[in-house]
């Protein structure tokens, strides 16, 4: 099984999720958003990137919003 594609699977989840059900600005989801449509097309191959500057671009927006989730809660919680 090629690893790449968990990262692509979590990407859109996490995404979706930081798009939709989240309360933060919309600058802050539309460059998640931007960063997104990026690493997806240069995917596909419509845009020249090196995969593993994409890669890690990906990863990088799922620690990210990991992290912002996890700031969520914890403010909630206070």
């Amino acid at each position: 099984m090629p690893y790449g594609l968990i990262a692509i699977f979590a990407s859109v989840l996490l995404v979706l999720y930081f798009v939709f059900l989240t309360e933060a600005s919309w600058i802050i989801k539309a460059v998640v958003s931007g960063i997104f449509i990026f690493c997806t097309t240069s995917f596909f191959g419509w845009v020249v990137c090196n995969p593993l500057v994409t890669l890690f671009l990906r990863v990088g927006l799922c620690v990210f919003i990991v992290f912002y989730r996890t700031y969520q809660q914890a403010k909630i919680s206070k």
